[in-house]
């Protein structure tokens, strides 16, 4: 779950961890489907979009000339995060709907079987257990897959993400220190793409 809604405002986790806003979901989304290169003007800190106007992120509100300046490129690490985060929501939320689809099979076959009238009435059996498998398997797989493991998704790819981000920051923080005691020359955006370690 990349959202949630509270009267139209995107859900923004009170975490410390600014990733993802919706504008660098959607262009990272673009970015991933190979529709928009991945150049522009972003946040420094966050990296939401901003256009060339912009004097603070609209999303971490970081200063546009503060200690991290706008970058003109995501770095790769932040796209392998969203790839990840997805990866494990949608995880949890088709096993769960997996599941839910299983129960009303196994519902199905337990009600047919354990009512005699039905055993005995192929027809009205059939009828049965096709109505029992088509309104179980939507209602259990919206519940367990739409409900349950969309926010059982978040949370464990949220709590992922949390870790991933102190060790970027981390990361981000050595090599820009190491970028100034080297002097000029070396960019924010080269910075950036270094793998973490570990």
């Amino acid at each position: 779950m990349t959202e949630h809604a509270d009267e139209g405002v995107r859900y923004r986790p009170d975490d410390e961890c600014p990733l993802f806003s919706e504008r660098l979901e959607e262009h990272l989304t673009g970015v991933m489907q190979g529709a928009v290169p991945n150049r522009g003007r972003f946040c420094g800190h966050c990296y939401t979009p901003m256009s060339p106007e912009t004097s603070r992120c609209p999303h971490c509100e970081q200063p546009t000339d503060g200690d991290r300046p706008p970058v003109e490129q995501v770095p790769q690490r932040i796209i392998e995060l969203l790839k990840a985060q997805r990866s494990t929501e949608r995880t949890w939320v088709n096993g769960l709907a997996y599941i839910g689809v299983l129960i009303a099979v196994l519902g199905g076959l337990a009600v047919v079987l354990g009512i005699p009238v039905l055993r005995g009435n192929l027809i009205a059996a059939t009828i049965v257990y096709a109505l029992i498998l088509l309104i179980g398997s939507r209602v259990g797989a919206g519940i367990l897959g739409g409900y349950y493991g969309d926010r059982i998704g978040f949370e464990r790819a949220r709590h992922t993400l949390r870790a991933q981000w102190a060790l970027w920051l981390e990361q981000r923080e050595t090599t820009s220190n190491g970028a100034e005691r080297e002097g000029p020359g070396t960019s924010d955006t080269g910075a950036a793409d270094a793998p973490p370690s570990g």
